[in-house]
């Protein structure tokens, strides 16, 4: 019986030897699951409502997608704008403020997600992404077409095949922006520009917020200090300038834009609660 025990030992052992690497590794988004969980438990099911899908490795149902690389190439924009058109009725330069804003927010939310997370950043970049808009719940969602991470180097996921790891912080937030703004949202943005009269301050606003708003939510759930976070994001973007951020007596996130995202100027006079312009009804 002992013989009979050790042989089972002994083949078992050699058959966790032989399993690939990779079954042995965590799996990348793992780390940023267990976080939007949290989130959706603890703060609000809104803010990461549209990362869920792609966070549980599923695919939206009866949505129009839009490829980002497509969206980059300049095309698609107008169709793009014309979801707005159908939500809110606004003028066209109001349509492609809001617009921009909804794509801008769900492109960063990963992004902001993984650094804030676990340092490990999803790469959105425009060959990697694809924003799609539905008429469920979530409504706006965007998702990895591949799975890509960049990591640090005492990251537990580091020999997994789909991280790159990066020498440092400063490197990950250098890479984090070049992927996710320079070859995604600044041609997406430069595309809108090209069809609505609208100012590239108002967008870049909107990539502040996006980012403000992100951290406000996630780091609610993470050690770190909220205000940290989104300076170091911020300046990572060079858009600090153009929202502002406190902590209150709790040490949660607090943040005001300095540019406006154009919803006042629809139907009803709305504005965001952390719209920079103040209304007689606020």
């Amino acid at each position: 019986m002992r013989l009979a025990t050790a042989e089972a030992h002994v083949l078992s052992a050699t058959a966790i030897d032989r399993r690939p690497v990779l079954d042995l590794l965590p799996e990348p988004i793992g780390a940023l699951r267990a976080v939007a969980d949290r989130v959706e438990h603890e703060v609000s099911p809104h803010s990461l409502a549209g990362v869920r899908a792609w966070l549980d490795g599923e695919a939206p149902q009866d949505a129009i997608e839009f490829p980002a690389a497509e969206l980059a190439a300049g095309e698609r924009i107008e169709e793009l704008m014309g979801t707005a058109a159908a939500l809110w009725g606004g003028s066209a330069h109001a349509n492609a403020a809001l617009a921009w804003k909804t794509y801008c927010y769900w492109t960063l939310a990963p992004v902001v997600l993984g650094y804030v997370a676990a340092r490990r950043v999803p790469v959105m970049d425009a060959s990697n992404a694809v924003f799609s808009v539905a008429e469920d719940a979530s409504m706006f969602s965007v998702r990895q077409i591949r799975p890509r991470f960049l990591a640090l180097p005492h990251d537990p996921c580091a020999a997994h095949p789909d991280v790159e790891v990066v020498a440092n912080e400063a490197v990950l937030l250098d890479r984090l922006r070049a992927t996710v703004f320079d070859a995604h949202l600044a041609p997406v943005l430069d595309a809108f520009l090209a069809r609505a009269r609208v100012g590239r301050r108002t967008l870049m606003g909107s990539v502040a917020s996006g980012i403000a708003y992100g951290v406000a939510s996630i780091a609610q759930v993470v050690p770190d200090p909220d205000d940290v976070l989104a300076k170091t994001l911020l300046d990572a973007f060079d858009v600090s300038a153009l929202v502002d951020i406190r902590t209150d007596e709790a040490g949660r996130l607090v943040y005001q834009r300095r540019t406006c995202c154009l919803a006042l100027t629809i139907e009803g006079n709305r504005t965001c609660s952390t719209c920079c312009v103040q209304t007689e009804r606020r």
